[in-house]
């Protein structure tokens, strides 16, 4: 890696993988050297491009206090995908997304020290309310349902106005809500409440039937998951359905919007394959199947 070109620094004996020091990102040598290892260039790749955003996401535009750290941390580890998927493609930016979340979901499931992507536990004294899964994994599996919601053009100009608007200085939640309805002419209340401001995830008990008479298939569709402080007792849900019958794939687009709610489709023939959200638009979930 050329280190010089990128104002990288590599140290020996450093605490951390890496530092976003002002035009001298500090990388520690046990991290680097590593990648002469096969197994191991993934994660040194990773850790590489994660610190270079935060030349932008942390240095150009600083979070206003501990409680919005997500906005360096969850974009830096958004980065981390955005750079794959330029580099290797929508396949190993998907990877890397899921990934993320599933790394969320394990720790979310029994962690008792449990916060929103705003943090209003955050404790600079102690650095294991803010430096978790939720801040970094959460936060970039986050970002990119943000992206896929409302687009990439949409998100790629939010990310422009919401850095050029506040170069060189603090940014807060809002900021970065009020540059996104800008460039997509949304309300995205919803959104940030749930997904920001409001903390766990949306977990799915689906019943599937299906109606020969009528060509017919019913999805009923129950959130399971259990209202606390921070989790909502109904999540929004936009969900894309691909239907895999005898004679093709068919495509729906359905929006949860209720605790239960069911969805009835009409297809060109017996159903061999149902997949929910198969483009993984919406990765921090779980879905069960019940007959």
């Amino acid at each position: 890696y050329p280190f010089d070109k990128y104002d990288q620094t590599m140290v020996a004996s450093f605490a951390f993988g890496g530092m976003e020091n002002v035009t001298a990102t500090t990388m520690a040598d046990t991290e680097i050297l590593a990648v002469k290892f096969p197994f191991a260039r993934d994660n040194v790749e990773d850790l590489v491009s994660h610190e270079l955003a935060h030349s932008w996401f942390g240095n150009l535009v600083t979070c206003r206090n501990w409680a919005e750290l997500w906005l360096n941390e969850g974009f830096a580890t958004f980065m981390e995908a955005a750079f794959r998927e330029k580099k290797y493609g929508r396949a190993d930016y998907i990877r890397k997304i899921k990934e993320n979340a599933e790394q969320f979901i394990i720790d979310d499931s029994y962690n008792r020290s449990r916060h929103g992507l705003f943090n209003q536990i955050a404790d600079p004294r102690n650095d294991s309310t803010m430096f978790d899964t939720t801040t970094y994994q959460k936060g970039g599996a986050v970002v990119h349902t943000l992206r896929e919601e409302i687009g990439d053009e949409a998100f790629w100009k939010g990310v422009n106005i919401y850095l050029e608007r506040h170069k060189f200085a603090n940014v807060e939640t809002q900021d970065l809500q009020k540059a996104m309805e800008e460039a997509s002419s949304e309300n995205l209340d919803w959104f940030f409440k749930q997904w920001v401001y409001g903390g766990g995830l949306p977990k799915l008990r689906v019943i599937r039937s299906y109606i020969p008479k009528n060509n017919q298939i019913v999805l009923k569709f129950s959130q399971t998951q259990k209202k606390d402080g921070l989790t909502p007792y109904v999540f929004i849900l936009p969900l894309e359905i691909e239907i895999k019958t005898e004679n093709g794939i068919q495509k729906e687009k359905i929006r949860i919007t209720k605790r239960t709610q069911e969805f009835v489709f009409v297809v060109e023939g017996k159903p061999l394959e149902i997949r929910i959200d198969p483009n993984e638009k919406i990765p921090i979930k779980t879905i069960r199947w019940k007959s």
